[in-house]
């Protein structure tokens, strides 16, 4: 992830989220911490920084945050924003819809969930996206075979038309292979391509740990059936 975004920060208690904005910064990005809506209203006026998205505590008031939302967002920042903390009851998350938060990072989250999460928020990613491109993380064990030989990797995250494989070993772009690997119960066997090789030297996702992309091909529906079940359960608890 670019060391270029900055990301607004509240905090309505610092020393929860000193761990949060440490990792923040461990991933490339940059926390601008405030106390409050008003402060982050304030600061977004201001101008003085181009906030890539909003992290914002599921404590908050649902009300007072889709007005302070909607008057950022006609300031002129688009702000796209995750709520995190302990996940809120059925009606503070409805509100919270409402206003536009549409992610979420719930106690007890990894930072590899927390990379999956900024990759979605700060990349533009809709909810109500092709239902084929929706992504779901993944961390799962992947055999990948290819040209006769093996190489083992982790699965990272997982999309009805792909995957992406985290691997020291990745292969070049457009290499034919097939990977093999077990998620939520269900095992997974699919031929594909390599899109694209992020190896160092030539990070073409730099928001991506080293690895290749995978285009899966020739998918039959009831695998296609199968891995979408797979990631609606998954992101179910990863969306407001």
């Amino acid at each position: 992830m670019p060391t270029s975004h900055f990301i607004l920060l509240i905090e309505l208690d610092p020393h929860r989220t000193s761990t949060l904005a440490a990792q923040l910064v461990r991933l490339g990005v940059e926390p601008i911490r405030v106390e409050d809506l008003a402060e982050a209203e304030s600061l977004v006026r201001s101008r003085a920084y181009v906030f890539s998205a909003i992290l914002l505590p599921t404590s908050l008031p649902a009300q007072p945050v889709d007005a302070a939302l909607a008057r950022m967002r006609k300031a002129g920042a688009i702000l796209p924003a995750m709520a995190y903390g302990k996940m809120p009851d059925a009606n503070h998350r409805r509100a919270l819809r409402h206003a536009g938060v549409l992610l979420a990072l719930w106690d007890g989250y990894d930072e590899r969930l927390l990379r999956f999460q900024l990759n979605r928020l700060v990349s533009g990613e809709q909810i109500s996206a092709a239902r084929a491109s929706r992504r779901a993380p993944t961390h799962a064990p992947v055999r990948v075979l290819i040209g006769g030989r093996e190489k083992q990797g982790m699965l990272y995250s997982l999309s009805e038309g792909g995957c992406f494989v985290e691997t020291p070993r990745a292969s070049m772009d457009g290499a034919r292979l097939r990977v093999l690997f077990h998620l939520d119960g269900e095992s997974f066997e699919l031929d594909g391509t390599v899109a694209f090789a992020n190896v160092p030297g030539n990070l073409q996702r730099p928001n991506l740990p080293l690895g290749m992309g995978i285009r899966f091909v020739g998918a039959d529906d009831a695998t296609r059936k199968a891995i979408a079940h797979v990631i609606t359960d998954r992101l179910a608890s990863l969306e407001i």
